[in-house]
């Protein structure tokens, strides 16, 4: 239930201002009882998805996040909240050819990828570095148009009308080296999350590699996992 309606709200079907079916109408719609709907319900209140007013129900907040994006990523709650206080960087783009890659990837040994550098900044302050290996679905140029696009994923659906629907991520705590402590402007020798994620279209053809460090001094990973059974 959570995860249909938080949809419905990325999507824009539920939009600012919108009330949403009230408990009644949502026992129904999903077949469950009063608890599990309330569950939900408060899920999306607390992450500022909603907000309810007594006697009259629950209606779309205008602080949801602004892309599909926000909700795979592991950062939801911080993007929620401080969606104008983010910007991003492009530091580098190249076209690259690397096998390791490549086969990650699924294609041929010998294809150039989209090479991406970025940065990503609360406040003005380096909080994520990226690197982004692509398939040349888009040609380069449409990556230099505007080094400050906001995703690779809302790049591709503009573009090129690829859905990016699933991601897989590997999270591990390592020592930053001294480029990436100078990327974050971290002391060297701090410790970072290190994530590697590949997202992949509804087909299951991987699109996107993704590696990141992340300056989690200010910045916290969250993820949320809700059994469909229950609700």
């Amino acid at each position: 239930m959570y995860d249909t309606i938080q949809q419905k709200i990325l999507d824009g079907i539920f939009q600012q201002g919108d009330i949403l079916p009230s408990e009644v109408e949502l026992e129904k719609m999903f077949n469950v009882s009063r608890t599990p709907v309330r569950q939900a319900l408060k899920q999306l209140e607390n992450d500022r998805l909603i907000y309810r007013v007594q006697g009259k129900g629950s209606f779309v907040a205008n602080q949801q996040p602004k892309e599909t994006w926000t909700n795979m990523s592991g950062f939801r709650n911080q993007y929620s909240t401080d969606w104008e206080k983010i910007s991003v960087r492009t530091i580098e783009l190249k076209k690259v050819v690397d096998p390791h890659f490549c086969s990650l990837l699924h294609v041929g040994e010998n294809e150039e990828l989209i090479y991406l550098k970025r940065i990503r900044y609360l406040n003005n302050q380096p909080m994520i570095y990226l690197e982004h290996y692509i398939r040349s679905i888009l040609p380069i140029e449409v990556y230099q148009e505007d080094s400050a696009f906001s995703s690779v994923q809302k790049l591709l659906k503009e573009k090129a009308g690829i859905e990016l629907i699933e991601v897989e991520d590997e999270i591990e705590a390592v020592i930053a080296d001294p480029y990436i402590s100078g990327a974050l402007q971290i002391p060297n020798s701090s410790a970072v999350l290190k994530g590697t994620r590949i997202s992949y279209t509804e087909n299951r053809t991987p699109i996107d590699l993704n590696i990141f460090y992340i300056n989690t001094n200010n910045w916290k990973y969250y993820s949320h996992y809700q059994n469909h059974s229950q609700t």
